[in-house]
């Protein structure tokens, strides 16, 4: 009896460690969400972020945090550009960056291909102090 309770506890014991592990490694894992999720969206997006003129139709979000520096960047991600459109989109959102009320936040624009797509990313880094 008393052997079988030492093994449960052993159990519990792995898998809280097993836990523990998995969700301190899946902090460097990139999430992908939308605005629609609703908890992600208030829990993880950047109040700057959430402020971005949407420039397109469709858009999600991404959060990463590197292990080694301690930067997390947070982007949103607009998709379906037309290649007629991007220096126009590119301006428009720079000019927002330029004209955001709090100069201390860093942020950029960048253009990127993606499976044949262009996508115009708006990133937020923000650098743990604790590293």
């Amino acid at each position: 009896m008393k052997s079988s309770k030492l093994i449960i506890f052993g159990i519990f014991i792995i898998t809280i460690g097993a836990g523990y592990i998995f969700l301190a490694a899946r902090v460097f894992v990139p999430e992908c969400y939308t605005q629609d999720d609703f908890f992600r969206y208030q829990l993880m997006t950047p109040e700057v972020l959430k402020k971005v003129p949407r420039v397109s139709k469709q858009w999600y979000f991404l959060s990463q945090t590197d292990e080694g520096s301690g930067l997390k960047t947070n982007e949103i991600v607009f998709t379906n550009i037309k290649k007629s459109d991007v220096h126009a989109l590119i301006e428009q959102l720079d000019d927002w960056i330029n004209t955001y009320p709090q100069r201390h936040e860093t942020m950029n624009v960048s253009v990127e291909k993606s499976n044949g797509q262009l996508e115009i990313r708006v990133i937020h880094y923000d650098m743990d102090e604790t590293k």
